[in-house]
């Protein structure tokens, strides 16, 4: 609804690189108008001085604390502008970019408020109930900008805290649940207690999560999983080509993609494989059998997708420095 949008005081636009033409646009449109526009997200915490063309401000990273505290100056001058970590901004000529030092890492996650999806328009009509419990990845994916975005030191809130939610969600919604955490099992010992809870207390809801191949070698984390509800394990087995798994530094083998599949299958949870094409190691012969090995192996549904040089990642900058970087129109970068 344009008419609200643009009767804000301050329009807040998070974007991916994909979608970076369309938040361009928006933001264009809106400062003709002289709505101030804050730009925040994966896209412009890496490219802010791009970002910073179509915006007055931009959030790098994390912005739980970064946006509050810019909001307290937009209105009162307090703090002032350039003592907020993690903020980006033209200085009042407009020659200058100023980019402040970064933002820790927030520790804590149990403080940060939960968003009110009630205030989303149509809300209830999802399907799907976002819950995030954490932040970060442990592993190290060249194409990933997780790492890059959140760290690779996994952050977690805490058990009681991700309970609270759940029971929340289940008094409210019967939608299916999705985790939207980057691995949900990167700690085992801390989500076979969350799903322990879950049974024990009765919130027996369909949910699905992301995951790596290695919830194959915990049965008791698969035993919990189907017992509290477990639908869809989204997994990035991303090749069946051992060099290109190698070239990802995905740190897993086929052997343990062909064992994921068959024990995760063996508990009755649907499996959704993701798998990236277009390493430097593939060839058509890749493309052909990755195809086969999805249909043959039983992966009930399928994501492929190309490999892309998304900015901020290991690989984007192999690619640019290796003068192999085509174009930047954001809008082919979609995967």
């Amino acid at each position: 609804d344009w008419t609200f949008v643009e009767n804000s005081d301050l329009v807040c636009i998070s974007t991916i690189t994909s979608t970076a033409f369309r938040a361009y646009e928006i933001g264009d449109k809106l400062r003709t108008e002289n709505i101030p526009v804050v730009m925040g997200g994966a896209h412009p915490s890496f490219l802010p001085d791009e970002s910073l063309r179509h915006s007055d401000y931009v959030v790098r990273r994390e912005g739980d604390i970064t946006l509050p505290e810019l909001l307290r100056y937009l209105e009162s001058g307090n703090p002032p502008l350039n003592s907020i970590p993690g903020l980006s901004y033209n200085d009042k000529n407009g020659t200058i970019t100023i980019h402040n030092p970064s933002r820790p890492l927030i520790e804590d996650l149990d403080n940060l408020p939960e968003p009110d999806l009630s205030l989303i328009p149509n809300w209830n009509l999802l399907n799907l109930y976002p819950v995030s419990t954490s932040r970060g990845c442990p592993f190290d994916c060249s194409f990933c900008s997780v790492i890059e975005m959140f760290g690779r030191k996994y952050r977690s809130e805490s058990v009681e805290v991700t309970l609270k939610k759940l029971r929340h969600i289940a008094a409210i919604s019967k939608s299916t649940i999705f985790f939207v955490d980057d691995n949900f099992t990167a700690n085992k010992k801390r989500t076979k207690e969350i799903l322990r809870q879950m049974i024990g207390e009765g919130i027996k809801r369909r949910w699905a999560a992301q995951a790596r191949t290695d919830v194959a070698e915990d049965i008791e984390l698969l035993r919990l999983m189907t017992d509290s509800g477990c639908h869809t394990l989204h997994i990035g087995f991303e090749s069946i080509n051992p060099k290109t798994l190698e070239v990802y530094n995905k740190k897993q083998g086929v052997e343990e993609i062909v064992n994921c599949i068959k024990v995760v299958k063996d508990f009755g949870i649907h499996l959704h494989g993701m798998f990236v094409i277009g390493a430097d190691t593939d060839d058509l012969n890749t493309v052909q059998n990755t195809v086969d090995f999805a249909i043959e192996s039983g992966i009930d549904t399928v994501q492929f997708l190309m490999l892309t040089p998304l900015p901020g990642t290991r690989f984007f900058f192999e690619i640019l420095n290796s003068k192999r970087l085509l174009h930047t129109d954001w809008s082919k970068f979609d995967g």
